[in-house]
């Protein structure tokens, strides 16, 4: 393996300090625009869908909370209701 002695810089060569100019940065050439383009409706999708499931989940709580009160409650407000009933038609009517 020879290499041409002219091929091969030496320490005392002088060397040009001036930066070479970087081609601008072009996302559209990387596809980085259509890949910001996915990721935000993917990630709009999933939170939208999370919430969804959360208002679900908060809704199937309520109703299981609302139930469990009326459950709880129903048999004091018919005796209340039946009394009034009573005592109304008791009394005068």
């Amino acid at each position: 393996m020879s290499h041409p002695l002219e091929a091969i810089p030496v320490l005392t060569d002088i060397v040009e300090d001036t930066p070479t100019a970087v081609a601008a940065f072009d996302p559209a050439t990387l596809g980085l625009d259509d890949l910001e383009a996915r990721l935000t409706a993917a990630i709009h999708d999933r939170a939208e869908g999370l919430v969804h499931a959360a208002c679900r989940d908060m809704e199937a709580l309520l109703l299981e909370q609302v139930s469990d009160r009326l459950r709880a409650e129903l048999p004091s407000l018919v005796a209340r209701v039946m009394d009034e009933h009573f005592q109304d038609a008791a009394g005068g009517g």
